[in-house]
């Protein structure tokens, strides 16, 4: 048996352009940045509640809108917000480093997919950032009709790569769906964390990018 890398998608391979929200909906690039931490942490507990990755992205955008100053309903924020994340998915900054990060692990023997609750648009995505051909695997939760932190959905990945879990691991940003999750599969879990946004977090390792987890794990 093989073992994997298997990395969420969003805050984890690609992350929130600050400066495209703003834009679309006329708050400052800085707010909206400042914002992601309590937004984030909002987004998650719905998810633990057990609600939906849509009903998540909503929630969101319009905690993300509030936070940073926006005033009156937030609706009509999330709907433009909506509209353009359908055209070009809003999470599209690649780390700089992140290429150089995949090479090292297939060089220490890593084989690489992702497994992200998403909206079935994920190749699509990775081509238009060129990372089209990153990935041995790619599961995307509307695809396959299971999401984080679901065991089963990281098992797909598992199971396509011929990994065992035990030996594997899976990084992602938020801790009840993406550790929580991977270690009911099996894996061993960390939580990538470039902003600080769980500095007291330490129910497993935190590291700032997947870069470092790689030079980490060897």
């Amino acid at each position: 048996m093989s073992r994997a890398l298997l990395l969420d998608a969003g805050n984890t391979v690609v992350f929130l352009d600050h400066g495209a929200v703003a834009e679309t909906v006329g708050l400052r690039t800085e707010a909206v940045a400042a914002a992601e931490p309590v937004a984030k942490r909002r987004y998650e507990a719905l998810l633990r509640s057990g609600g939906s990755h849509e009903d998540g992205w909503g929630l969101f955008m319009g905690e993300l809108c509030r936070e940073a100053g926006a005033e009156g309903p937030m609706g009509p924020l999330v709907d433009r917000l909506r509209a353009a994340h359908d055209r070009m998915n809003l999470w599209r900054r690649v780390p700089e480093d992140f290429r150089a990060a995949l090479e090292e692990a297939r060089a220490g023997g890593w084989r690489i997919g992702v497994v992200s609750n998403s909206e079935g648009k994920l190749d699509e995505l990775f081509e238009a950032v060129g990372l089209h051909d990153a990935f041995e695997v790619v599961i995307d939760s509307a695809l396959v009709g299971l999401r984080k932190p679901d065991p089963a959905i990281f098992h797909l990945a598992l199971e396509a790569l011929g990994a065992e879990a035990a030996e594997s691991w899976y990084a992602g940003d938020l801790p009840a769906v993406d550790v929580v999750g991977a270690r009911a599969a099996g894996m061993n879990a960390a939580l990538i964390d470039p902003l600080g946004h769980y500095a007291d977090y330490d129910e497993a390792p935190r590291f700032a990018s997947v870069g470092a987890l790689v030079r980490t794990l060897g």
